[in-house]
């Protein structure tokens, strides 16, 4: 009941007075939505699978790469199965020139999330249960971006069987490829490249691309 009264809040406080939130209120968000374990989930792909909160679209899901879409603005989510495969931890220092750095830590899940402003938009990056997300939006909607962020980082589950035959292919194909675990690899596009050449942050839905199962 608690848990309920204190999400309730929350997205009371999201969609009355979004624009008023401030860096307290972003650290209540993660407090909130990260401190129990999730196994809600659905959609599947290859080696995982996640909860997509109503309002999310997923576009796009290949190479352990995702594309979705809420509210105007793309996210890309990155499963960084090689860290999750040897187990290595996420070694970050808040950075205070930024809007916004906070290190997470939540059930022994280890993370950290970054607001960048750019131009008249935010640049929010999260790293989070080995996957990374990040996304441009507007002030407004700052906090119902790190709402859906942590629904779906908190709620991957990995399949360690699949993932390890991925990366046993690689090595037996003798494909070898640099890994940026803290970017979206450009088999999917990135985004910063989409943004810098055709100087938009917005695109609208095809309708005819993923949708987001189960909503």
């Amino acid at each position: 009941m608690k848990r309920f009264l204190s999400i309730l809040l929350c997205v009371l406080l999201l969609t009355g007075c979004s624009n008023n939130l401030d860096l307290k209120s972003y650290d209540s968000i993660f407090d909130t939505f990260l401190n129990n374990e999730s196994s809600l989930a659905n959609f599947n792909s290859s080696g995982y699978k996640y909860y997509v909160p109503n309002g999310v679209k997923v576009l796009d899901s290949k190479d352990y790469n995702d594309k979705l879409y809420f509210n105007g603005y793309n996210y890309y989510l990155y499963i960084d199965i090689i860290s999750y495969y040897y187990n290595i931890d996420v070694d970050y220092n808040v950075d205070s020139t930024l809007f916004y750095s906070k290190k997470l830590n939540y059930n022994s899940k280890s993370g950290y999330v970054e607001i960048n402003k750019v131009d008249d938009l935010y640049k929010i990056t999260m790293y989070y249960n080995y996957a990374k997300m990040e996304g441009y939006t507007n002030l407004d909607n700052i906090g119902s971006t790190l709402v859906n962020m942590c629904y779906i980082l908190n709620s991957i589950t990995l399949n360690r069987s699949v993932i390890e035959l991925s990366i046993t292919d690689e090595v037996t194909n003798s494909e070898e490829e640099i890994f940026d675990f803290y970017r979206p690899i450009e088999k999917q596009g990135n985004f910063i490249d989409y943004i810098n050449q055709y100087g938009e942050y917005k695109e609208e839905v095809n309708e005819n691309n993923i949708g987001n199962e189960g909503n």
